[in-house]
């Protein structure tokens, strides 16, 4: 009888311990979360430009100001705008590990097509190679398959012409996570003065 006492007193600090690990890394992982978005400047130029992408020094950013519609019948819609490839200063971010408030330079720039389908939610972009493709909203993208910042890009163009959202709430689904995420998020359209 003692021994059974004291297999589930171990058994159930074994599990205490255990909720307070998984506690601590989720507490974690939130943190670094924040942290990342902090990483690069979410806007320059006066808002003009709009952080879409990120990694490894440079950040990808849209030009609001060069938005230019190209066909315009709803429900079809074509949009063109500049991207902007910004390469921040690797000294700055060893210094103070963030971009933000560095030094940095244009690296590149091309300008970006999206075509919409309002009843569909659907938007396609131009790759590089002239071939248009469906941005599938039920895949995990990622840079060696595609361009994760195409919503991001496409959404910017489409507030930038219209002053109104495409994707609003619009859910996709994760294969990753196997669930439903949103995407376009709240954040995103705060920062673009929505």
């Amino acid at each position: 009888m003692a021994m059974e006492k004291a297999v589930k007193l171990t058994g159930g600090i074994r599990l205490k311990k255990i909720k307070l690990l998984l506690m601590i890394l989720t507490m974690v992982m939130m943190s670094v979360v924040g942290y990342a978005e902090t990483i690069y400047p979410e806007t320059m130029n006066n808002g003009n430009l709009v952080l879409v992408d990120g990694g490894m020094g440079v950040g990808k950013y849209v030009d609001r100001s060069s938005v230019s519609v190209q066909r315009y019948e709803p429900p079809y819609y074509q949009i063109a705008i500049n991207i902007v490839n910004i390469r921040f200063s690797d000294d700055y971010w060893s210094q103070h590990g963030t971009y933000v408030g560095g030094p940095y330079k244009i690296s590149k720039e091309y300008t970006a097509l999206f075509r919409y389908n309002w009843n569909r939610k659907l938007v396609s972009h131009q790759h590089h190679d002239g071939i248009w493709r469906d941005w599938d909203i039920n895949k995990n993208h990622s840079h060696a398959d595609g361009d994760p910042f195409v919503p991001y890009a496409a959404e910017t163009a489409f507030v930038s012409a219209y002053n109104m959202r495409f994707y609003n709430n619009t859910m996709g689904y994760s294969p990753i996570s196997k669930g439903k995420y949103r995407v376009i998020s709240e954040a995103f359209y705060r920062k673009l003065g929505l």
